[in-house]
């Protein structure tokens, strides 16, 4: 009975702060300040390979950061988002399969960022403001 009740009362600390760190991001974004909206992102220039990060909004020009290191990526100007799905199989193995992938089209070929629903569209609208 006593795991029980501390399993509830983690996971109910876990949800308060994951809800308080989405409204600091949200409070941020909306003072126009540089915000982190954690993401994954899959682009040729960095590898075939789904990577760990913060998609850096209000920051001139679109940047991504990783979350292992710190490789800091410049996304291109001409990146336009070109369609919205949900992860196949294949990318639920790789990431949260609640998350959505934003296809984007560039001159420097296909950009897939894979974002939560709650984060969605601040990165919607950080790639239209562009």
């Amino acid at each position: 009975m006593i795991e029980l009740v501390v399993g509830v009362v983690a996971v109910a600390l876990v949800g308060w702060l994951m809800r308080r760190k989405r409204q600091q991001r949200s409070n941020v974004t909306a003072a126009g300040e540089t915000a982190g909206v954690p993401c994954m992102l899959k682009w040729s220039a960095q590898g075939s390979r789904w990577r760990a990060g913060r998609l850096l909004i209000g920051a001139d020009p679109l940047t991504w950061k990783s979350s292992f290191g710190r490789q800091e990526a410049v996304l291109p100007a001409d990146l336009r988002q070109a369609d919205l799905r949900s992860p196949s199989l294949r990318e639920a193995m790789a990431f949260n399969p609640r998350s959505h992938v934003v296809e984007c089209e560039s001159s420097e070929g296909e950009v897939l960022i894979a974002v939560m629903p709650e984060e969605l569209d601040r990165v919607i609208k950080a790639l239209e403001s562009r």
